[in-house]
């Protein structure tokens, strides 16, 4: 029997409120990548905003790239980009 291998997305403020909930788990395979669980989201929550050039990808609490490989239990969060003035 094959163990599923996922990795927790998190989601935070407004992220929260379309989602209703704090988490998701998604499955994932050795060549699975950011972008991937970027258009997981996108496609379980099409009205989540998450635009490839207005969020900041965390993987582990960390800066990551679009490209980056996701490993077993890692934790990624897409955070909205904030400006000011």
């Amino acid at each position: 029997m094959e163990r599923k291998v996922t990795v927790s997305i998190q989601f935070f403020g407004m992220q929260r409120s379309v989602t209703k909930t704090d988490s998701i788990n998604m499955p994932i395979t050795e060549k699975t990548s950011v972008t991937d669980a970027l258009e997981y989201v996108r496609h379980r929550y099409p009205d989540l905003r998450l635009d490839k050039g207005m969020v900041l990808v965390t993987i582990n609490q960390e800066m990551a790239s679009l490209d980056t490989v996701l490993r077993e239990n890692d934790t990624v969060g897409f955070l909205p980009h904030i400006s000011g003035g």
